[in-house]
């Protein structure tokens, strides 16, 4: 994270951490692709983390394609799925959270990223930086709220998840993306490690303090 970003961040924990559980529990949403792969797992794995640490909190997920990843799959001639949401968890995702002992409900269904949410978010936590400053571009008023999963975690040093060219640019794209056991696996792990830590960040500035240890074993 640049200097800017981590006095951002900061500043934004101390001027927010509690309110959110003023008006009852604290909103947190991550945000990825087409919600069937990254902020799908963050999404159930905060919930089964908060709910075994006694915290209430609600966690929501959804997707959100970048102009910067629309450029270059129109570049390459590769066409969105139809319907681009309201599809199915991936496959990979769904069992990697079922080796961590939590289920995911089989009529789950992915979707888009509304105003709604992100006004009714406390928190908005993106899978890549070009998600990040988009919204903050089209919703000025809501920056404030908006961070990658970079940000949140402190993290230095290269992330599969955010690289686009890890992706061949061919018309096997989305199934490479959201379908192939090796890449699949091999991002969830890497978000895995990456949230967890990201939770004293998140819990801090959903209100529940930087107490909310991180002990798991997954």
């Amino acid at each position: 994270m640049v200097a800017k970003d981590r006095v951002s961040l900061k500043l934004f924990l101390e001027d927010t951490s509690g309110r959110a559980k003023m008006d009852g529990n604290p909103h947190v949403s991550f945000v990825c692709v087409r919600n069937r792969v990254r902020s799908t797992f963050a999404k159930f794995y905060l919930e089964d983390f908060l709910r075994k640490k006694g915290e209430k909190a609600t966690v929501s997920s959804a997707g959100f394609v970048p102009q910067v990843l629309k450029d270059q799959l129109a570049g390459a001639g590769i066409p969105f799925p139809v319907p681009l949401f309201n599809a199915s968890m991936s496959r990979w995702t769904r069992e990697f959270l079922l080796e961590r002992g939590i289920r995911v409900p089989e009529d789950w269904r992915s979707k888009e990223l509304s105003a709604e949410l992100i006004d009714r978010s406390d928190l908005i936590i993106t899978a890549i930086g070009p998600q990040k400053e988009e919204l903050c571009a089209l919703h000025e008023e809501a920056c404030r709220k908006i961070f990658s999963i970079r940000e949140m975690s402190d993290k230095k040093g290269y992330l599969l998840s955010e690289d686009f060219s890890a992706l061949p640019l061919d018309q096997n794209y989305w199934y490479s993306a959201e379908e192939d056991p090796k890449y699949v696996s091999r991002v969830l792990l890497e978000w895995e490690k990456t949230l967890v830590s990201s939770i004293p960040n998140i819990t801090a500035r959903l209100g529940m303090g930087k107490k909310v240890l991180v002990t798991s074993d997954k």
